[in-house]
């Protein structure tokens, strides 16, 4: 063998070829894309309970806040066009009004004599939806009792998940899924 074969030999295949590039590229992408999804839904998820955790503590907040002051409080809904708000007050279901500014923060607007303990908007920006079937829960500190009676859906807006807050006359929130079994609850 002289020393040019030998040479040429010894020289084997050090790179990638196009194809085989490509091929990596496309898993990679595939990989990332997978990352990206789980990642997206674990978020949303969050958002879900972020929403549902802080509603049934600011519903502990108006139990206590009505025997505290020894006034009649209340819990209301009001739709704003960026998203569901609601309001911990004194008065009538309709003495406050919600409405949001540029940064999706609460601005409320209530009338003389109405006390605001707390205002929460849910900006439909986030993907999750809070829907509920009455206007708005009437608490009396003498007797504890929540009326009407009502639930509350924390939702995701592609319908993957959702809470239901089903609040009794006695104020007892019992806390379920509707849908999708969301881990942790129990189904309604």
């Amino acid at each position: 063998m002289t020393r040019s074969t030998r040479r040429h030999r010894h020289h084997g295949h050090h790179g990638l070829t196009l194809v085989e590039l490509l091929v990596v590229l496309a898993l990679t992408a595939v990989v990332l894309h997978s990352a990206a999804l789980t990642f997206s839904s674990w978020l949303l998820r969050q958002h879900l309970l972020g929403v549902s955790a802080q509603l049934q503590t600011d519903l502990q907040l108006l139990r206590s806040a009505a025997v505290v002051r020894h006034r009649i409080l209340r819990l209301s809904f009001q739709d704003t066009s960026a998203g569901m708000c609601y309001l911990l007050h004194s008065g009538d279901a309709d003495a406050c009004q919600c409405s949001a500014d540029a940064r999706d923060e609460p601005q409320v607007v209530c009338t003389d004599g109405t006390e605001l303990l707390r205002a929460a908007l849910v900006p439909a920006a986030r993907r999750v939806r809070l829907q509920s079937n009455v206007a708005s829960l009437r608490l009396d500190p003498r007797h504890g009792t929540f009326t009407p009676t009502g639930s509350i859906d924390v939702s995701t807006t592609d319908g993957s998940s959702a809470l239901r807050h089903i609040v009794n006359i006695l104020g007892r929130v019992r806390t379920c899924t509707p849908g999708p079994q969301v881990l942790g609850y129990s189904p309604c």
